[in-house]
């Protein structure tokens, strides 16, 4: 293999770090000098630049993926809002003041029935989302 001589200039503590590491591994100034050339110009070849660019894209289809399902969270809980509000509504209209106290003694058996609602709701949701968009699949993204 021939070589040609290129005369390159260094920081003088680049220079010091060079020859430190040049006698640690036993090795030349130059032989350092030109792997790390080797390194930085197989790191910025066609194949390394395409390999960096696939794994961006799929770190930015997870990024999408998960920020989808945060959108679908945040749907489930407008969607409980909604239907506490609805039934909150339609089944308390404003209590006479002798009822008050039984009213507070029903009201974990009502917090229970709500829980009960929103999570059917939440259930029939989900399913409509998935046959819906068959097509957005986590595993389509990747």
């Amino acid at each position: 293999m021939s070589t040609t001589g290129i005369r390159a200039y260094f920081e003088n503590a680049l220079a010091r770090e060079i020859a430190r590491l040049a006698r640690v591994q036993g090795r030349s100034e130059s032989s350092i000098i030109v792997e790390a050339v080797r390194v930085y110009f197989a790191a910025r070849s066609e194949g390394a630049l395409e390999a960096a660019g696939e794994t961006q894209k799929r770190q930015l289809n997870r990024i999408e993926t998960r920020i989808d399902r945060l959108f679908a969270d945040q749907g489930r809980i407008d969607k409980a809002i909604y239907c506490f509000v609805r039934l909150w509504l339609e089944h308390n209209p404003p209590l006479p003041e002798d009822y008050a106290e039984s009213a507070a003694a029903s009201a974990s058996a009502r917090l229970e029935h709500f829980s009960e609602y929103v999570r059917r709701t939440a259930a029939k949701t989900a399913r409509s989302q998935r046959s819906a968009l068959p097509s957005l699949s986590h595993e389509d993204a990747e």
